[in-house]
């Protein structure tokens, strides 16, 4: 019998991660159907479709031939147009339609690059996601949503949002690399963060449990997800992601606040007994 894609899912947590394969598992919770075998031998065939440039090359122009294949000949860009689409979350859509944003175009650099031998990881950049490439002393970041651009560390800062009126400043945390189960549960953020603003909130609770699933210790999931139950009258749901947040996070601002939700969740649970 064949699982459900949460149960293939909430398997695949439980072990070793691979980005392409968990990748394809959150598209196919959009579409059951999908063949991630299938995507997964089309990330072959585009990785044996790179012809690298002679062995005394330097990175610059190993990285240069390889932006040429993926943006100029294989056609990816980033969807400026339809940038809280869905399907730009999706990887099956992203391969399909050689469209994506800053997270799915960087996944699609990453697994290519690493098949045709390029040290790659994924960056959690604030705001937009990008790739890092160890392969000489100073690493080098890529920015796959604008066509492949190199940036140098100094670049970086000047790249960093204004928060609360100041612009942060560049740390060694932002420019890490980041684990595939880090990389997976901010795509499945974004997904969330799409999901709500379109008021499909089932799907952004799909979201949050995948995320727990990868995640499990991330407090403020647990949080989003009992606002979510919530809002869909999911009380008990509600009441133990709420208390799930509150054992996990260490004195958060906000603990009064989510007692009292418990408070006010409980007594309407029980009129409902």
């Amino acid at each position: 019998m064949q699982m459900h894609p949460s149960d293939l899912f909430f398997q695949f947590t439980q072990g070793p991660i691979e980005l392409d394969r968990g990748a394809l598992l959150i598209a196919q919770e959009h579409r059951p159907d999908l063949d991630v075998a299938h995507y997964l031998r089309m990330l072959d065939r585009l990785a044996d479709g790179f012809s690298p440039p002679n062995l005394s090359s330097d990175l610059q122009d190993t990285i240069g031939c390889f932006n040429t294949y993926l943006f100029e000949e294989l056609g990816f860009r980033g969807n400026r147009e339809a940038y809280d689409d869905p399907q730009n979350s999706y990887l099956d859509a992203v391969l399909e339609r050689r469209l994506g944003i800053p997270i799915t175009l960087s996944l699609v650099y990453i697994e290519i690059g690493r098949r045709v031998g390029l040290s790659l990881s994924g960056v959690n950049f604030p705001y937009h996601f990008l790739v890092r490439c160890d392969a000489s002393n100073d690493p080098l970041f890529i920015d796959p949503f604008l066509g492949g651009i190199c940036l140098h560390r100094a670049q970086l800062a000047e790249r960093l949002p204004v928060v609360k009126g100041k612009q942060l400043r560049l740390s060694e945390h932002f420019i890490a690399p980041a684990k595939p189960r880090d990389i997976l549960a901010r795509m499945l953020r974004n997904l969330k963060r799409v999901h709500v603003n379109e008021r499909r909130l089932n799907k952004a609770i799909c979201c949050g449990q995948r995320i727990a699933w990868l995640l499990p210790d991330e407090a403020e999931n647990y949080r989003d997800l009992g606002f979510l139950h919530y809002r869909t009258h999911q009380y008990k749901q509600s009441i133990e992601a709420f208390e799930e947040y509150l054992q996990r996070s260490q004195s958060p601002a906000d603990h009064d606040e989510i007692e009292q939700n418990i408070r006010v969740i409980s007594g309407r649970l029980g009129m409902l007994n």
